[in-house]
């Protein structure tokens, strides 16, 4: 592996450097193994060696401890070493670093492994101010009293070293996982890591060759579980040998359950062996409510200990955790994933019902892979209708209709368990067939009775996928208004909701629905973790439909966010997905492909709504964006092979994606016509909003945009996005630069740079061929401006740009000059008034204006140099 920066310990460096020249006589850095205080030294020694100071490097090892003055013999003359320490042997260091010069600096590394008579001479030097030591030290070790003295007595300078904070282990990661990096991955990172940059180095160098750590679609992510090796399983080995056997057991335990609850762990061991494993620094408790819980010190004992364990040693262990927690009630939110994977694990389901219990918590923390395992031991355990039900639910969730549907009867089960049956079979005809008659006719079945309105809410969101955008708010709206619905049910109504009235132009709408279902979420996050989710990527999906890409970002961003760091960090999959949509509509293709490669890569196997095609229609535009031309065909055949007559909501936007591939491989007539199919898809299942952006691609492309049909939809929707994209429309058809101008400011602040920048560059023709020097002269500034926030995508429009006219000095003067003097600007800049006037001349010149107040008028009109 390449060598790592150094990160993260900035303020750390600063303050031992300080030190040198200030009363302190040494530092002493403690922290436990790997976090990274041996490199911390040395980038301390390199900045006194770049000073001027000599400096020099004493390693003390377990081998050198057993021999007198072992560690320091680099310092003394090789045939005169003493066996004890005396007078002598200081006085023979102290001339060897006398005659090195006025300033020293050594480094003691590992001192805690320092022999008495190495230890005699750190001290010596240190007092007399004969060097000064750099001393690194195990925090978890007894050290030498020569350090403690020179910590109380010198004054030397005890830095408590830290685990490294998340962005510098972000760096480390970046470093060597260069380009995407799956959000998930990247918190499992951090997790077993815990700021160690020793585990994270021998974690990255293990995973990566043995192909645990791979690349994907320029994503990197875990393709299966890690397990210590290397190094750090020999570092980790040593903390754990020897262990007594009741230690050795709170440990095993805390490995196949963490977090246990104190009460739980001392009915199952006893309380001094707890004791035993917190003193020597492998467990720690922690009070979280009520309950104090207890976990291991650092993840990686954990992965080493289960490791080490033989398939009828966890078995047991198993055994042991399942009886204690069937022993006790059921009443916090994960206590039945982990009392029914427990009973998994032992080989012996007592509980079924518990398990199924599990299987569904699972399905809230997004782990279809853990969901499947328990639905399965739950249906060997105690076989019957729900049972399969619960599998085939699981099955469809994760992407294999056929054998949901193989596991799910024909016939629908009388009593309660219809409803289940009704919505598995419902979810497997559309989303797994594309058969939207079955899937309603399913649903008609229960439609009326108990649970009808849990299959309301579920067909809500079938029309929602099925692009039937006015009847799923129709339906959304009659349950809304049911007061004794289903609050799950309501809640799914919302979500879909939501997303239709984006689709339909109707933000009131969208935020009414949404604020209904959100209210509800935050009240019932506990039993339906999922909402929350659903309802944020809806609103997202429905500010994307309306061009609001500032708040649908803004959303995006920080539901994927909160979901890594929270306790379901599988659910970030449909986020990315959504943010990379959104970052290829804001015209950004490189960070929109990387997004869009996480969610393809994340969600094979556990495509619940068959999101896959949608992402895919989004790498083929952003690949068209950037120009690769062959990928961009690519994913756009990969795409088409993944449509199965389901989500007819995305199908213009696959199409458009094709549009762009066209337009990418030179085919812009074929280009052309792909965008007009999109347009008509987008009309026949009225997607008004989605209709009125695939016309203004049609006209980007270079060919008419049905001006009338583009005031229409304007006129109709009377959104600021659609009515920004008519006067855009009317002003690439007419040539006229001010409306171009008019849009691009609409298209600015509504987050669509690209567009934007387009309009800006035509806008820019438009006006040099009126003849108006100084408005195509300020739009091509905006145009170059707004071009530096589009990652090099190229657009027909864009290709036939011009560039900027002003240099980098000459738009900073012009920004400034347009509201302050120009000897503000001189002292501002540290310029010459002589030198700003000049700029400023060749700035009207080339503006075709000729004075202040004209600048001014022209940036405040427009703002194109910023």
């Amino acid at each position: 592996m390449r060598g790592w920066p150094f990160v993260g310990r900035d303020a750390e460096l600063a303050s031992a450097r300080a030190c040198g020249s200030g009363e302190a006589i040494g530092v002493i850095i403690a922290a436990e193994a790997g976090v990274g205080k041996t490199r911390l030294a040395r980038e301390i020694l390199a900045g006194f060696e770049a000073d001027g100071w000599h400096t020099g490097w004493v390693g003390a090892t377990r081998a050198l401890a057993s021999i007198p003055f072992g560690a320091v013999a680099g310092l003394l003359p090789a045939d005169r070493l003493p066996e004890e320490p005396g007078p002598s042997v200081l006085s023979l260091a102290a001339d060897h670093v006398r005659a090195r010069g006025a300033r020293v600096a050594l480094c003691f590394d590992d001192a805690h492994l320092l022999d008495r008579g190495s230890a005699a001479v750190l001290g010596h030097l240190a007092a007399h101010g004969l060097a000064f030591p750099v001393v690194t030290i195990r925090g978890d070790e007894p050290v030498p009293d020569v350090v403690t003295t020179l910590w109380k007595d010198g004054p030397a300078r005890w830095i408590d070293l830290d685990p490294l904070p998340p962005a510098a282990v972000d760096q480390l990661i970046e470093h060597e996982l260069p380009g995407g990096v799956e959000g998930v991955t990247r918190t499992q990172l951090h997790g077993i890591a815990a700021g160690n940059p020793l585990a994270l180095r021998e974690l990255l160098s293990g995973a990566l060759a043995d192909g645990t750590l791979r690349r994907t679609y320029g994503v990197w992510h875990f393709t299966g579980d890690y397990r210590p090796r290397g190094g750090i399983r020999q570092l980790l080995a040593d903390r754990l040998h020897p262990l007594d056997p009741p230690t050795r057991l709170v440990l095993e335990l805390l490995a196949c359950g963490e977090p246990l609850p104190l009460a739980m762990l001392e009915r199952l061991t006893d309380a001094a062996s707890i004791e035993a494993a917190e003193g020597r620094g492998l467990a720690v408790s922690e009070r979280a409510g009520e309950r104090v819980l207890v976990r291991l010190a650092h993840p990686l004992y954990g992965e080493l200990l289960r490791a080490g364990l033989s398939a009828g040693r966890a078995r047991l262990l198993g055994s042991r955790l399942a009886g204690a927690a069937l022993a006790t009630p059921q009443r916090r939110r994960d206590d039945a994933l982990r009392a029914g994977l427990w009973q998994v694990e032992s080989g012996t389901v007592t509980r079924p019902d518990i398990v199924r219990v599990g299987a569904r918590k699972a399905i809230d923390r997004a782990d279809l892979a853990l969901a499947e395992r328990l639905a399965r031991a739950a249906r060997d355990a105690e076989p019957g209708i729900g049972a399969d039900a619960l599998l085939a639910e699981v099955l469809e969730y994760r992407g294999r209709s056929a054998e949901a549907a193989e596991v799910l009867s024909e016939v629908p089960p009388p009593g309660p368990e219809r409803v289940r049956w009704a919505l598995a079979r419902s979810d497997t005809s559309y989303f797994g067939a594309g058969d939207v008659v079955a899937a309603e006719q399913a649903l008609d079945l229960v439609a009326g009775g108990p649970g009808g309105d849990l299959a309301e809410g579920n067909r809500s969101w079938i029309l929602m996928f099925d692009g039937r955008c006015s009847t799923a708010i129709e339906t959304a709206r009659r349950l809304l208004a049911w007061e004794s619905a289903n609050v799950q049910a309501v809640m799914w109504a919302a979500a879909a909701a939501t997303a239709s009235a984006g689709f339909l132009g109707r933000p009131a709408e969208m935020t009414y629905f949404y604020d209904r279902g959100h209210a509800l979420a935050q009240a019932h996050v506990e039993e339906f973790p999922w909402s929350a989710v659903q309802l944020g990527i809806a609103r997202c999906l429905g500010c994307l439909a309306l061009g609001d890409l500032v708040t649908a970002w803004d959303v995006a961003e920080e539901g994927y966010r909160r979901t890594l760091s929270g306790p379901a960090p599988l659910m970030s999959a449909g986020w990315v997905g959504f943010r990379g949509l959104v970052e290829c509509a804001q015209g950004r293709p490189v960070t929109a492909a990387t997004s869009l490669g996480e969610a393809v890569t994340a969600l094979k196997e556990r495509d619940t709504v068959r999101l896959t095609g949608a992402f895919m229609a989004g790498l083929a535009t952003a690949n068209a964006l950037s120009g690769d031309h062959a990928a961009a065909r690519a994913w756009s055949d990969r795409a088409a092979q993944a449509a199965n007559g389901a989500n007819r909501l995305f199908a213009p936007w696959a199409v458009l994606g094709e549009a762009w591939a066209r337009a990418a491989a030179g085919t812009l007539s074929d280009a052309v016509a792909a965008a007009r199919e999109s347009a008509a898809l987008a009309r026949d299942i009225d997607l008004p909003a989605v209709e009125a952006r695939a016309l203004y691609d049609v006209a980007r492309l270079g060919y008419g945009a049905e001006p009338a049909r583009m005031e229409e939809l304007g006129e109709r929707l009377g959104t600021p996005f659609v009515r920004a994209l008519a006067t855009a429309a009317r002003g690439l058809a007419g040539m006229d630069g001010d409306a171009l101008s008019a849009a691009a400011t609409v298209f600015t602040g509504l987050g669509h740079p690209l567009l934007a920048a387009e309009a800006a560059t035509t806008a820019a023709r438009a006006y040099r061929r009126s003849g108006l020097t100084g408005k195509s002269a300020l739009a091509m500034e905006r145009a170059a401006a707004l071009r530096g926030h589009c990652e090099g995508a190229t657009t027909p429009l864009l290709d036939h740009g011009g560039t900027a006219v002003l240099t980098r000095r000459e738009r900073e003067v012009a920004l400034l000059a347009a509201h302050h003097s120009s000897k503000h600007i001189a002292a501002r800049l540290g310029l010459s008034v002589a030198t700003v006037n000049n700029n400023l001349a060749r700035v009207y010149a080339k503006l075709g204006i000729s004075n202040r107040g004209q600048l001014a008028a022209l940036v405040d009109g427009d703002g194109p140099l910023e």
